[in-house]
Parts: structure tokens; sequence; C-alpha cells
């Protein structure tokens, strides 16, 4: 499915600091509850102590939030903020949509 190989980018935001050791963690894969597969490497941009950027090129359930779980960590608001190459208007509010362009249609189906 093209959905799994797209790189997705949340906006996480944290309950607790991040510690120390959590990007190299995330950057060798997580294993996760129920799951003895680990993530794929991901990557991880830090705006503060508790925000972060968070790039995965997977789409499992729940899968953001079950890794910041793997490190001791909750997840407190959770923004997608683009899939591929398509990013969401900074003006666009919860609930919201725009429609795809035909280019943006044709990336997702490579």
């Amino acid at each position: 499915s093209p959905r799994h190989h797209q790189p997705k980018i949340y906006r996480v935001w944290l309950a607790e600091p991040l510690r120390e050791d959590a990007e190299a963690k995330l950057e060798k894969g997580i294993v996760l509850e129920d799951d003895p597969e680990p993530t794929k490497p991901a990557q991880l941009e830090r705006i503060s102590d508790r925000e972060v950027l968070l790039t995965i090129h997977e789409g499992r359930y729940h899968q953001v939030k079950r890794m910041f779980a793997a490190l001791g960590n909750l997840v407190e608001k959770l923004h997608r903020e683009q899939m591929g190459n398509m990013t969401l208007p900074a003006d666009l509010k919860e609930g919201e949509y725009r429609p795809l362009t035909d280019d943006e249609v044709q990336q997702m189906l490579q």
C-alpha cells in the first residue's frame, strides 16, 4: 500500500520532557507493545523539551502514541502536518479539509 511508504510528519506535544536518549532509540526503531517487529527508523526534531516533530515511514495503528508510550511518555496532542509532499495549510482549522490536487493524487498512487 502506498500509504506505508510515504513519510509522515507529526507535531507531537508530550506530557513529560523528552528523555535525552529518545532520539537515538527512535532512529534505531522501537518495539511496540503487542508487536515484536520494531518500527522503521524515525527522525526526531526537538522544538522544545515537550514538543517535537516526528517523521515516520510506515502507518501502524496509533503508531506515534505507541512509540512515545514505549519511551515512557504520553502524547497529549498530535497533529499530522505533512504526508509525502502534501502539507496542510497553516490556516486550515480542525475538522476542515481541502481537495487534493491532481499531482498529489498521482504521488499518493505511486
